[in-house]
């Protein structure tokens, strides 16, 4: 809980797709973590909420961000009416906008 906290409280990167919602906050350490949070009241069958999940479980695993972030991704209502393609082209939607804005961050913070 204390982990999600600090990315609800510091966020310093959000991105936004049809699937979710993306929060970011650049780690201190060499690793990225995930969080993910997918509400009863945006995704109803607990199939769905499930499969979501694993979804973004399974793309972070496999698509490393370029620099390590501490992600906290929130389902939107009707997430769960999309198909597993259509979620993973808004994960690797959501993936670019995340990897462009902190190269941005990176670059006013290094001017």
């Amino acid at each position: 809980a204390h982990d999600y906290s600090q990315v609800f409280n510091n966020c310093s990167i959000r991105a936004g797709s049809t699937a979710g919602t993306v929060l970011a906050l650049p780690a201190s350490d060499n690793r990225s973590r995930l969080g993910i949070i997918v509400a009863k009241k945006n995704v109803r069958l607990a199939t769905d909420r499930k499969r979501i999940k694993r979804l973004v479980r399974e793309y972070f695993r496999n698509h490393p961000l370029s620099a390590s972030m501490s992600l906290v991704f929130m389902a939107r209502r009707g997430a769960g009416a999309l198909s597993n393609a259509a979620v993973i082209g808004d994960l690797d939607r959501l993936w670019r906008k995340l990897n462009h804005k902190h190269a941005q961050i990176q670059f006013e913070h290094d001017q």
